[in-house]
């Protein structure tokens, strides 16, 4: 080769590599701003709602409870509702609590139907829900934040047992039971006794029950005379001797007739 061979095959070499240089340049400058568009568009896409829960009682919530917020698409019927975004924060502060929560507005469509919600929970135990719907698409005021009230949810206790309870009449023949002297009251034992106060005398004798019928038996009394609650003793006689059903809800027992109809109620009292 003469020299301006190689003179000629270095300067051909030097192009061919300044042209892949500025090939990859390029390419590079086209990824990085393909990569900014796209950050551009996921950022418009990107918006906020503030929201301020809070509840009436004034309930000093237990260590560890959490807020938890959810923006929610309700618009189909009989589904599960599908979770747009959703905000959980540690509550360190008394109420009111303000959450900000970002969602995609891409996802939002004018034709669905939404709605807000919060509860506080600890320990997977939910204290407080919101028990309305809140569409925060439809309830909107400028620079005003969306405002969620919690109610408290009411924890059912389990049916106590007829037997080894002091039961408290609340109601006799849908009339409140009023307390003059004591309150009636009716004590069922696992022998199948039972023993009370009708108002003015203490009664006893034995009862029955086969599933959720009941029947009493051999009932006696004492037969002292009150000035007052005489009536209140019959009504309350007239129960034993109607009822025919019984039914406990948590710390409620009713007695019934043969019809379902309620006679009385009673509520479970414990002593210390």
């Amino acid at each position: 080769m003469t020299k301006q061979q190689a003179v000629f095959s270095r300067k051909k070499t030097l192009t061919g590599l300044s042209i892949l240089a500025l090939s990859a340049f390029t390419l590079t400058g086209c990824d990085q701003q393909t990569t900014h568009t796209k950050k551009a568009e996921q950022a418009e896409s990107v918006s906020s709602l503030t929201t301020l829960v809070t509840y009436k009682d004034r309930s000093m919530l237990r260590p560890d409870s959490q807020l938890i917020v959810t923006l929610s698409d309700v618009s189909k019927m009989d589904v599960k509702a599908d979770i747009i975004a959703q905000e959980v924060i540690d509550i360190t502060q008394a109420p009111p609590f303000t959450v900000e929560m970002v969602y995609d507005a891409d996802k939002i469509n004018d034709q669905h139907r939404y709605n807000l919600t919060a509860r506080i929970i600890n320990k997977d135990n939910v204290l407080y829900k919101s028990d309305a719907q809140y569409n925060p698409f439809k309830n909107t005021l400028s620079g005003v934040p969306h405002e969620i009230e919690v109610v408290k949810v009411k924890v059912q206790k389990p049916n106590v047992t007829l037997a080894n309870t002091y039961w408290k009449a609340v109601t006799l023949n849908a009339k409140a039971v009023s307390v003059n002297i004591k309150e009636p009251f009716i004590q069922f034992d696992k022998d199948n006794r039972v023993n009370g106060f009708l108002g003015c005398n203490n009664f006893s004798g034995s009862y029955s029950t086969q599933n959720q019928s009941i029947s009493f038996n051999q009932l006696a009394s004492t037969k002292k005379m009150c000035s007052e609650s005489m009536d209140q003793e019959t009504a309350m006689s007239d129960v034993l001797n109607k009822a025919k059903q019984w039914e406990i809800t948590g710390e409620s027992l009713q007695l019934k007739d043969t019809n379902a109809n309620t006679l009385a109620t009673f509520n479970a009292v414990y002593f210390n």
